[in-house]
């Protein structure tokens, strides 16, 4: 490691400056022009990056349902809220939310009809780790249901936070 003199700083390679390594001042445009020449990947990576958080964001806010965590689920089931179950039969058996009804995703949009009776109520929507609830969750504001909730990170997260499951 080389020390430099005093109110100096080293710049390799022998030299000196009395400039400062950090500045305060903001970089130049021609800076900037000159780096995204030289990176155009990294900046159309950076600039993709921007537009899939921002269509992400839009994507949640324009969305009729909502997801909640575990604890928010439990307020809501204690409240009398409907609890959908969209895996898979076997996994349903293994182990599932107490009180949960199975309708697996396949059959999901045709069995729509049997929940009608709970429109009005709230529903919890779940499946193992949240991504496959949120279509059918979709599915429920689209056929008029008002008080739909996705259960964010599924039964994992259910699991996670030592939430009570019941088996068949």
């Amino acid at each position: 490691m080389a020390i430099g003199r005093p109110g100096k700083a080293w710049m390799g390679g022998g030299c000196y400056t009395t400039a400062p390594i950090l500045s305060n001042s903001a970089i130049p445009m021609s800076r900037l022009l000159e780096f995204s020449h030289h990176h155009p990947y990294l900046i159309g990576a950076a600039f993709l990056i921007a537009v899939l958080f921002i269509a992400d964001t839009v994507a949640r806010r324009l969305r009729k349902f909502r997801d909640i965590a575990p604890g928010e689920a439990v307020l809501l089931i204690n409240k009398g809220a409907k609890v959908i179950d969209v895996r898979a039969a076997k996994d349903f058996a293994e182990g599932h939310i107490i009180g949960a009804r199975n309708i697996p995703a396949a059959e999901f949009e045709g069995r729509v009809a049997e929940l009608e009776k709970f429109r009005e109520q709230p529903v919890v929507v779940y499946c193992e780790s949240g991504h496959t609830s949120l279509r059918q969750a979709a599915v429920l504001t689209k056929n008029g249901f008002q008080n739909v909730s996705n259960l964010k990170g599924g039964l994992t997260a259910w699991r996670k936070e030592s939430m009570p499951v019941e088996r068949n």
